[in-house]
């Protein structure tokens, strides 16, 4: 995602955007201080923690977050608990006593998508039986070879969700989504509960299943100028057509979701004035933009 926005940027902006590989927000955060980066593409748990300083992010900030601002919201993903069909499980309840991946050691925003499943459920990790992968990839992996029950870090759209299903058959549990239930998941992870359809591209979605949706953003340095950001907003605007070309991925980084309520940091100024002036800046926006601003105040 981060190689075509670059790619489309570089095509219609006045100055080259090179495209920097790195393992994560972790490492290229601290480069937002240093000016060694300018823009990121992230999930928004690690955004949001990235810039308040929070958990991971807390010692590598020394409790002062880094200085990033949202410029648009991207992708979307649909995300829930994943076992085997054959396994038996079919609710959260089911899930007591199994063996349940929780801890992702390079990955803890997928750590928080765990807990945050099972405190949907009403359950803790005194519950299950923890287990610990590198990856959401493994996770998975882990259930398609018996060596674990569930996890949640199955997104629609996985390879390896496709391979569990062609072994053993995928199954992803539908969240409970009464008001109380949806609190203690957004407490440890702020996202959606949307129901989700089956269908042939919803591979482990066997009825009507509630699920998590949470959003890929592209963050600036909150020092870039407000021209520079709203240029980047803008040609991204313009030559969004151009995106879903590059990769399947960023056919749903669309204009229509640019700007979201839903959103864990606050936006640029520079941004700010593009939307606004499109009209798609509605006073539910400022109030969450106030909202944001004041957790750092």
């Amino acid at each position: 995602m981060g190689s075509g926005i670059g790619t489309v940027l570089s095509k219609h902006l006045s100055k080259e955007v090179k495209v920097v590989a790195t393992t994560g927000p972790a490492e290229w955060f601290p480069m937002l201080e240093t000016k060694e980066m300018d823009l990121g593409v992230l999930n928004d748990w690690d955004a949001q923690k990235g810039w308040l300083g929070e958990s991971v992010y807390e010692q590598l900030s020394q409790g002062k977050g880094f200085p990033c601002s949202l410029l648009t919201v991207g992708t979307p993903a649909l995300c829930g608990v994943t076992v085997a069909n054959d396994s038996g499980i079919r609710t959260g309840e089911d899930l007591k006593g199994k063996r349940f991946v929780v801890d992702y050691t390079g990955a803890p925003g997928v750590t928080a998508q765990a807990e945050a499943s099972l405190a949907n459920f009403g359950l803790t990790r005194d519950d299950v039986k923890v287990l610990s992968m590198p990856s959401a990839n493994a996770g998975i992996q882990a259930i398609t070879e018996g060596r674990a029950d569930a996890t949640g870090s199955g997104n629609i759209g996985m390879g390896v969700v496709s391979e569990l299903d062609a072994k053993r058959g995928a199954r992803f549990l539908s969240y409970d989504n009464s008001p109380e239930a949806v609190k203690r998941l957004q407490d440890i992870y702020y996202s959606e509960i949307v129901e989700v359809q089956p269908g042939p591209a919803n591979i482990g979605v066997q009825e009507p299943t509630n699920m998590m949706r949470y959003y890929f953003y592209l963050v600036g340095r909150k020092d870039l100028s407000e021209e520079e950001a709203y240029n980047i907003v803008k040609t991204l605007w313009d030559q969004n057509q151009e995106l879903g070309a590059i990769h399947v991925k960023l056919q749903e980084w669309a204009t229509n979701g640019f700007v979201n309520p839903m959103c864990t940091i606050p936006y640029h100024p520079g941004a700010v004035k593009f939307y606004q002036e499109k009209g798609v800046w509605t006073p539910e926006m400022e109030e969450r933009q106030a909202q944001l601003l004041a957790q750092k105040q």
